[in-house]
């Protein structure tokens, strides 16, 4: 989901949870993953420093896994949308990579295996365990891209959000991911998230 911008994204983090206070000053090792971190206040374009203040909510972990409903996937938005909420909700305490297992249901499987191959090695899974990190994303939005062509089947869009970090229960960072991704209409209807897109 980057354009070609490979900005370093903070471990494999995961969702949530609950704690006693985490030092700032904890560096998560930057796990390889499948959207560009860029480390901004959201509406900004320029690059800054993570965010120190610590945010006043942060996002739970969903406790019931809910099937995908029929409606996500009649639309490109919405299905973006969901495959960016479903690769970045990540915790500690699941499996190494379970967040694209979750994501894969929205993209192709291309695709799917594209992130894959950038997902958690079993020494960035080691450390974000150790940390205890998790993570979760708010204000996702999905707009189209002013520069490519939007056509009946395809879709290209520029996605991003608001990701909180947290290591043992505690937010400690938050930041702005971002991604330019094509989406598919296939043969039965659905949308499905397919490759990044290249800036330019």
């Amino acid at each position: 989901m980057r354009a070609a911008l490979s900005v370093p994204l903070l471990v494999a983090l995961s969702c949530t949870a609950c704690g006693t206070a985490a030092p700032l000053d904890v560096q998560p090792p930057g796990p390889r993953s499948s959207a560009e971190t860029t480390r901004v206040p959201v509406g900004s374009v320029t690059a800054r420093p993570p965010v120190r203040t610590v945010p006043t909510t942060v996002i739970p972990l969903s406790t019931v896994e809910s099937p995908p409903s029929v409606d996500v996937f009649a639309d490109p938005v919405a299905v973006s949308s969901e495959w960016l909420r479903q690769w970045c909700k990540l915790d500690w305490r699941e499996p190494m990579n379970a967040n694209l297992d979750r994501a894969a249901r929205y993209q192709t499987p291309s695709s799917a295996k594209d992130d894959r191959r950038e997902g958690d090695t079993d020494d960035t899974y080691r450390s974000m365990r150790e940390q205890q990190l998790s993570s979760g994303c708010d204000e996702v939005t999905a707009m189209p891209s002013p520069e490519a062509p939007q056509r009946a089947d395809v879709a290209y869009l520029v996605l991003s959000a608001r990701r909180v970090n947290s290591s043992a229960g505690v937010a400690f960072e938050a930041e702005q991911v971002r991604s330019v991704r094509r989406v598919l209409r296939q043969t039965d209807g659905r949308w499905l998230v397919d490759t990044r897109v290249e800036a330019g």
